[in-house]
């Protein structure tokens, strides 16, 4: 049995409605130009922290080879080194065949965790939140990936950039 990683944002990835989240050239807050890349900006102000929930809606489908153990693991960073950064994750998991339907209301389950900023500014990171083992195979997941800047544990004052975002699971 192997630990697995799977990406769970891409192009189909979209961003709420508040106009806090959107993807951006990381060079923008980046200092070195030469390994250019987008990253999610969660928080539009760099001298503010958000003051509400903010985020991304994506969805996937659980791997073949899912036994269990799942996690989403946040790879995030900032220019900013002192704070903390709120992030919540809620998903629900569609499947069957003409069984059920992809378009409901609610969540399945809503965690959240909290990740100190980075110790030096642009140093990677990794929040992970373990989830509940209600996944099967070839589930659809759709899921809201936030920010929560409503949260009064957030205290980084600015924005915090999405590297990456996966789920993590155990294989057969």
């Amino acid at each position: 049995m192997a630990t697995l990683r799977i990406p769970i944002h891409g192009a189909m990835t979209m961003p709420d409605s508040t106009g806090e989240c959107f993807p951006e050239s990381y060079q923008v807050l980046a200092t070195n130009d030469v390994w250019q890349r987008m990253v999610w900006r969660f928080g539009s102000s760099n001298a503010a922290a958000p003051t509400v929930r903010h985020g991304l809606h994506g969805g996937f489908a659980v791997p073949k080879n899912y036994v269990g153990t799942p996690v989403v693991v946040i790879v995030w960073t900032a220019t900013l080194t002192s704070g903390n950064v709120v992030w919540d994750f809620e998903y629900r998991t569609v499947g069957g065949n003409d069984t059920t339907s992809l378009d409901q209301a609610g969540t399945e389950e809503s965690v959240t965790v909290t990740d100190a900023a980075p110790g030096a500014a642009n140093r990677r990171l990794e929040a992970t939140i373990s989830l509940a083992a209600n996944f099967a195979v070839d589930e659809e997941v759709e899921f809201f990936l936030a920010r929560d800047g409503a949260d009064a544990a957030d205290t980084m004052a600015g924005a915090a950039l999405l590297v990456g975002a996966y789920f993590q699971y155990a294989d057969v």
